[in-house]
């Protein structure tokens, strides 16, 4: 099972809270793509860092970069 580390791309504005560039979570999952399991990236951040990337609408290629470790 793959792991991937993925970190935003750009700065954004979550909840009234400021997110730099580079905020960092990782994510194992079956899929060769981790976006095809966005769920999983979801947990990932509110369970490190209590951001809701969902409710905006956030978790896509756009916002974020992906590597697989």
């Amino acid at each position: 099972m793959p792991t991937f580390e993925i970190k935003t791309k750009i700065k954004l504005m979550i909840d009234g809270i400021f997110v730099d560039k580079g905020l960092t979570v990782q994510v194992s999952t079956f899929a060769s793509n981790p976006f095809n399991e966005p769920e999983k990236i979801h947990n990932a951040y509110m369970r490190v860092y209590g951001l809701n990337f969902k409710k905006g609408g956030y978790i896509n290629m756009g916002h974020f970069d992906y590597k697989q470790i």
